[in-house]
């Protein structure tokens, strides 16, 4: 009997433990949208289109956005496919003002990002053992995460970053950002339809390399340190603007990356033909 009794306090004991040291990792997801025209007008508090692509300025919380808010929803989708690394109460959207299309205010909102992450981090580490960073940048959003990489490493320690890019243009000017060892890998999402990603013409950018292309690329070069995904969805390269439907299963796109290529490398090219019903 005194034995039965032993045995059942060390498992209770050693599920405690569990418990613990479960609570001591997290996951920390960050959304920084891509490039949006007349930014005041269409966000403004009469603009039928607010819901669709409103969020707060700087870092906050999607799930504290109105339930009919695109970023709110997209938060629980995501957490409904994945909830150990989509956790709705560490996913946050940075909020900028994206009308400004020139490069060197993305870089100042590049500079932002990484000071507000950085403060972040600091308050998750008082109570968090292990860190991990997913930053996911959608168009020229990208460039503003690729940025935030040119001030990396964080003063903070042990924290793991992944960077998800998703339809980015790729530039001369913040192409080489990929390369940064302090990130644990990088992820490149983009199409052959994708006609708006090339659009912006790199070459009259006043931070552009004399040696770069006039148009934006869609990839990288194959020497950088990033996994690049060629992506059809149904058998069919989707268009810019379809994205914005189909990165709910971002987690599964991502997870049947991993597994294609292993978690070893850091540099692969791949054709993904994704199967969803949408």
């Amino acid at each position: 009997m005194k034995n039965k009794i032993f045995l059942y306090l060390i498992k209770g004991l050693l599920f405690c433990l569990c418990n613990e040291i479960q609570s001591k990792s997290v996951v920390i997801n960050v959304w920084v949208h891509g490039t949006y025209p007349f930014m005041n007008i269409i966000t403004s508090k009469h603009s039928p289109f607010r819901s669709w692509i409103y969020t707060e300025e700087g870092i906050s919380l999607a799930k504290n956005l109105p339930h009919s808010y695109y970023f709110h929803n997209l938060a629980y989708e995501l957490q409904a496919r994945n909830i150990q690394e989509y956790d709705v109460n560490h996913f946050y959207t940075y909020g900028w003002y994206s009308s400004k299309v020139r490069p060197n205010h993305r870089r100042e909102e590049g500079e932002k990002l990484y000071r507000a992450l950085e403060e972040l981090l600091t308050t998750y580490q008082n109570t968090y053992d292990q860190i991990k960073l997913r930053v996911i940048g959608v168009s020229h959003g990208g460039n503003v995460v690729l940025h935030f990489m040119q001030n990396m490493p964080f003063v903070t320690e042990n924290i793991e970053t992944e960077i998800v890019l998703l339809a980015t243009p790729i530039q001369e000017s913040t192409r080489l950002f990929v390369n940064k060892n302090c990130v644990s890998r990088v992820y490149s999402f983009y199409s052959d339809s994708d006609w708006i990603q090339r659009i912006d013409m790199q070459k009259f950018h006043c931070d552009a390399p004399c040696h770069c292309p006039v148009l934006s690329n869609r990839t990288f070069q194959d020497s950088d340190r990033v996994i690049q995904i060629r992506l059809k969805i149904n058998g069919q390269f989707i268009g810019h603007n379809t994205y914005r439907s189909i990165v709910k299963h971002l987690p599964n796109m991502i997870r049947f990356v991993d597994n294609y290529i292993g978690l070893e490398k850091d540099t692969a090219h791949i054709l993904l033909d994704f199967k969803t019903d949408r």
